[in-house]
């Protein structure tokens, strides 16, 4: 370029306005800092800035793993102690069930057996309750509605359930099962003629007698006649386990039974130590505790 057109092209700039201000200048250095701040920084301001939540995202769901984990593991471990026990339970069968004697004529029980049964030592033992025995009558929903004799519990109600119910209160322990069968199948099943005086004395006096002599397939035989609540599973168990053995045992609780009159009405009451003392008899028969 010759010495000339130097001249003209400097004073063409000197003619030219310098705008530079001081905000300018300022926004200049804040841009210069900013770049300088992001280089320094491992993440950008825009990463940082969506960096919080999703770091707080990874703790909530590191914390739920870390809470589920053993709770899963446990569960596992409850539901195969579930299925043992499930598995015991069907290889050592027991139950408890009420014998109901049901007369049509009368609408009442004629005798009323309760009954539990372990597989361990296939045993049975059988319980006969006075029919005269003077208790709080419950019905289906549990509630008393009289106190009377036991067999008016059957005419109360004209169901099994709230004898069922009336002789667990009496007792106080559950009764799983029911099973109803009418007095002549009774009878017959045992080979008892059909005198019915004396099969009124043997309700009356001797049933317990009677028991003594019942064999494990005659047993067998009522509940094959009767109508039960007892589910086919453990019916079918126990059918098939009775091959192996004729062990019954009938408790008498004759001597904790006294007679009593209430306004000219006969009834008999039961001693309630004798009733707790049977109870538990039976409870460890069921291989339970106290």
């Amino acid at each position: 370029m010759d010495e000339k057109s130097k001249k003209k092209l400097f004073s063409y700039m000197d003619d030219e306005d310098l705008n530079f201000t001081e905000d300018d200048r300022n926004r200049t250095f804040n841009k210069i800092r900013q770049r300088g701040q992001q280089k320094g920084s491992l993440f950008p301001e825009k990463i940082r800035r969506h960096l919080g939540p999703v770091l707080g995202s990874v703790v909530v769901i590191m914390l739920a793993i870390g809470i589920l984990i053993p709770n899963l593991f446990a569960n596992n471990d409850m539901n195969s102690q579930n299925a043992q026990q499930q598995t015991s339970r069907h290889k050592e069968l027991s139950f408890s069930a009420l014998l109901i004697g049901e007369n049509p004529v009368t609408r009442r029980s004629d005798f009323t057996v309760l009954m539990t049964y372990n597989s361990q030592d296939n045993s049975i033992n059988l319980v006969p309750i006075s029919r005269d025995a003077y208790v709080d009558i419950y019905n289906a929903e549990g509630e008393i509605i009289s106190k009377d004799k036991l067999t008016n519990a059957y005419a109360y109600n004209t169901a099994p359930i709230p004898v069922v119910k009336t002789v667990s209160n009496l007792f106080d322990m559950p009764i799983d099962y029911y099973a109803t069968v009418q007095v002549k199948d009774f009878f017959k099943a045992l080979g008892i003629s059909e005198d019915e005086e004396q099969q009124e004395t043997i309700l009356k006096q001797e049933i317990g007698d009677v028991l003594q002599g019942l064999s494990f397939s005659q047993f067998q035989t009522l509940l094959t006649e009767s109508e039960t609540n007892i589910p086919n599973d453990v019916y079918s168990q126990f059918k098939a386990e009775q091959k192996t053995s004729e062990a019954i045992r009938v408790i008498e609780m004759e001597e904790g039974v006294e007679d009593k009159f209430i306004d000219g009405i006969y009834y008999t009451e039961i001693d309630p130590a004798v009733l707790e003392s049977t109870k538990d008899r039976l409870q460890q028969h069921l291989g339970e505790e106290k």
